[in-house]
């Protein structure tokens, strides 16, 4: 099973309207400061956040438990400018997980704990970035990545995974074990590379998947798609 939670920022539209009409950088500032923080924060408890519309956000949760969730929540709300609301989701998938919200209350905590599965963690890197910006511009680049994102996207969402653009030329995705293979399958292309950690917590996961492109970049591995995974019984990863 997969663990998400989702932060919301709660009377957003209410917040916005009280700064005045000289206000979209305010807004901007005080959002890249929100996410900035939960980032920081839930990474340093072993998971990881990406935003959603800016006034929620997503945090891979899994193996993490709910306790230090929270903990990032209580940080998180010195910060914000309005209440938060924090809801929990489990599902086999994360499109499922996230479908399954339900607000985050004791009662349910003891529910959430069992049967969750490794994190598994794709991370594309587009080969040649630097020297396409150089040869094409910015703009060409910049449409590349928007139509590998959309399809990446797309092919993730069939095996009930997420990707999002972290920047650059780097794409993440969180997709869940089952579906690693068919999905390693439809997305590769012959421009990227693809490295991919497997690891309980979220943040070790993205840790060895970046491995993972270290080896390949290295010339380590003919193929594309490397799996990393972290072995229990192991104090190293082991790279398959």
């Amino acid at each position: 099973m997969i663990r998400v939670g989702v932060v919301r920022l709660k009377d957003y539209e209410g917040w916005i309207r009280s700064l005045g009409y000289d206000r979209e950088w305010i807004v901007q500032a005080v959002q890249a400061d929100v996410y900035r923080s939960l980032v920081i924060e839930s990474a340093q408890a072993g998971m990881f956040s990406l935003p959603l519309t800016y006034d929620s956000y997503l945090v891979i949760i899994n193996a993490v438990d709910l306790e230090g969730f929270r903990d990032v929540v209580n940080k998180l709300s010195n910060r914000a400018p309005v209440a938060l609301a924090t809801y929990i989701g489990l599902g086999p998938s994360y499109l499922e997980a996230v479908e399954k919200l339900r607000p985050l209350t004791e009662e349910i905590e003891g529910s959430l704990g069992e049967g969750l599965e490794d994190t598994v963690a794709v991370h594309l890197d587009l080969d040649g970035y630097n020297e396409l910006i150089s040869n094409k511009g910015l703009r060409y680049v910049g449409e590349i990545m928007g139509a590998a994102l959309d399809k990446v996207r797309r092919i993730s969402a069939e095996y009930g995974g997420l990707a999002y653009y972290a920047g650059g030329d780097n794409i993440i995705c969180f997709v869940p074990y089952e579906g690693l293979e068919g999905f390693l399958n439809d997305v590769r292309a012959k421009d990227f590379k693809v490295g991919v950690g497997i690891a309980p917590r979220p943040r070790d996961a993205l840790k060895l998947a970046a491995q993972a492109l270290d080896v390949i970049r290295r010339g380590r591995q003919n193929d594309k798609a490397l799996v990393v995974r972290v072995l229990k019984s192991r104090p190293r990863a082991e790279v398959d």
